[in-house]
């Protein structure tokens, strides 16, 4: 429904039957009431907040909105329209000529007069816009039409001004003029609407800047949270550390002291021995024996005595050393700092691109802030086979990327088939020596990494920072052969670990994997592998001649928050497969490698700080997380 227009200081709609409307010089309008009525001869208008001192301006009425209301009350409110004859009857036409509503009946009588019988009456259900008011007449000379324009004087003049008063001025048709200014109206119309137009691509603009600070804020948020969670993890595992060292120390100084003890005791026992023969000697013995014995009670005594105890025992004092302790408490006290949106992020302590977690956790912590694509449109979920998607282009929002320290388990590898070196590579040979130890893995031919990662609790959703690893493999073809594998790298739930001799082969269980195809002979392929579903080949990945080698990348892009998990080929410059998963249990990274006598394989995980973060390389990770 159209909206009648306001007054900009009661705020009342303007009505047919109301207080006319009147026009200010900032195009609102205020109705005749507000105009008389008005304090201090200054009208405020609420719409703009301009004002308009009386004084200054004669406010004329406005005839558009005039035509508006009419045309608005006769659509919406015809009920509202009455006979001008005070019948009060409902009035179903207007005539042009009278300027008056007419009922049926006055309608009838209208076109009966001669006087009247020819104007032009005109129906509520056939009234245009515009309609409502005949052309005006001049004030100084009655009934004649206003058919001039004076440019002079800038006013509507009839025929028989222009031969008066007017005679010497410029003068045109009105109808010439009104399409002149017409004309001139359309484009300040098109002026203002390219106006507006760019105030609404800058309010769009603000908008995005609005949710990109949002964003940038939450995932600064997340930043902070997990920066202070690394902190705290590691002040937790070194008072771990701390504890175990005291523990190791007080079980070797109890283990001293027992030592001492059951020596004192034993030692105590046998001066007891010797005083008591010594008594009974004294008590029964004859001449002869005193001198008998004398000999071997004097050796006995000085054996006792040659092994004095101290008067006391000097105890050790274990201590706990908190040097540097106040130089810590300072230095967390300045920790961190959040620049100031719009300034010039150059602190070196700026956690930018190509910067980690904190000094004491640069080994083990890495965080990157990428711009990923909003693209509103669901990710499908990975189906076997499907092709790489592509990113697409549009608004970019910054994601941060967690890059944590992953290691190889060498204490679960499996070492019948392989083993986890010093360097921290995994090899597909068993070690020279084996120490059996009874968490290591029995089926699986490879090994994980040393800690999980768990699900965010269902207690506290939302998001969560995205994470990056990636391998770098050494691949030799010694023997070749068919339908083998070469080498995986990929993500298992962790009741699913050791369930089968490769990840690809089970359930609940998603990877990257090299083989040697049989579809593609001569070559050795790359294929994503679902719970045991293996996915499109990526041909041409090496040759499968004996003697060939290449080093092969691999990246593994994991976000727990949304469920969502992709696998690169850095080679290729691909994203291989996105897969929409929802989790059940905490996932451990697996990485796992075939028969030694076919292929070797030497795989390094690279991550942390350690990952070369290219512009490239982010670009794919924002591509895996579209």
């Amino acid at each position: 429904m159209d909206a009648f227009s306001k007054c900009s200081v009661c705020l009342q709609k303007f009505t047919l039957k109301g207080p006319a409307p009147y026009l200010l010089p900032c195009l609102h309008a205020v109705c005749e009431a507000c105009v008389t009525s008005v304090a201090g001869c200054v009208i405020s208008c609420s719409t703009c907040q301009s004002e308009v001192k009386l004084t200054d301006t004669t406010l004329q009425k406005d005839a558009v909105r005039q035509k508006e209301i009419f045309h608005l009350t006769v659509k919406h409110r015809r009920t509202d329209l009455l006979c001008t004859n005070d019948d009060g009857n409902q009035a179903v036409c207007w005539c042009q000529e009278c300027e008056e509503f007419l009922c049926e009946y006055c309608q009838n009588l209208h076109n009966r007069f001669n006087a009247t019988r020819r104007h032009v009456v005109e129906t509520f259900t056939d009234t245009t816009l515009g309609s409502m008011y005949v052309e005006s007449v001049c004030k100084l000379h009655n009934r004649y039409p206003l058919e001039y324009f004076d440019k002079s004087c800038n006013s509507l003049i009839c025929a028989k001004c222009r031969l008066g008063g007017h005679a010497d001025h410029d003068v045109g048709d009105l109808n010439e003029a009104a399409d002149a200014a017409k004309g001139r109206i359309v484009e300040h119309g098109k002026n203002v609407s390219a106006y507006r137009i760019s105030h609404q691509t800058y309010l769009k603009s603000i908008s995005k800047a609005i949710n990109d600070t949002k964003k940038t804020s939450s995932a600064l948020k997340e930043a902070i949270h997990h920066t202070f969670h690394s902190l705290r993890t590691k002040l937790d595992q070194r008072e771990k550390e701390l504890i175990i060292e005291l523990e190791n120390q007080t079980k070797q100084e109890l283990l001293s002291l027992h030592t001492k003890q059951v020596t004192s005791e034993g030692e105590s026992e046998r001066c007891k021995w010797t005083s008591d023969y010594i008594k009974t000697v004294l008590r029964y013995a004859s001449n002869s024996d005193y001198l008998t014995l004398e000999s071997s009670i004097q050796d006995t005594t000085k054996t006792h005595l040659a092994s004095l105890p101290p008067h006391r025992l000097r105890t050790h004092v274990a201590t706990f050393n908190t040097r540097g302790l106040d130089k810590l408490k300072s230095e967390i006290s300045e920790f961190g700092s959040i620049s100031a949106y719009g300034s010039d992020q150059t602190d070196n302590g700026t956690q930018t691109d190509g910067s980690h977690l904190t000094d004491a956790d640069s080994k083990h912590e890495h965080l990157e802030f990428l711009e990923v694509p909003n693209d509103p449109t669901a990710m499908p979920r990975f189906d076997a086979g499907c092709e790489s998607c592509r990113r697409k282009t549009g608004t970019m929002t910054p994601v941060t990327l967690r890059c944590p320290q992953i290691q190889l388990d060498a204490a679960r590898a499996n070492t019948d088939w392989c083993h986890v070196t010093t360097d921290g590579e995994l090899v597909n040979s068993p070690p020279t020596t084996q120490h059996r130890h009874s968490g290591r893995l029995r089926k699986y031919r490879g090994t994980c990494a040393s800690t999980s990662i768990p699900l965010p609790p269902p207690s506290s959703p939302g998001p969560h920072t995205p994470q990056y690893w990636e391998t770098h493999s050494r691949v030799g073809v010694v023997g070749g052969g068919l339908g083998w594998l070469v080498l995986e790298v990929g993500v298992v739930e962790e009741s699913q670990l050791d369930s089968e001799r490769y990840v690809c082969l089970q359930p609940r269980s998603w990877c990257v994997s090299v083989w040697s195809c049989d579809t593609h002979r001569g070559s050795l392929c790359t294929i994503v592998c679902q719970q045991g579903e293996k996915g499109m080949c990526y041909n041409n990945t090496m040759s499968n001649t004996p003697g060939t080698q290449a080093t092969l990348h691999y990246g593994v892009v994991l976000d727990v928050g949304r469920g969502r998990l992709a696998f690169i080929d850095l080679d290729r410059e691909v994203v291989l497969a996105k897969v929409d998963v929802e989790w059940r249990e905490s996932l451990l990274p697996v990485f796992g490698a075939g028969r030694r006598d076919l292929y070797t394989v030497n795989m390094k995980v690279i991550s942390g700080v350690d990952i070369p973060m290219t512009d490239t390389k982010k670009s794919l990770i924002s591509d895996a997380l579209n």
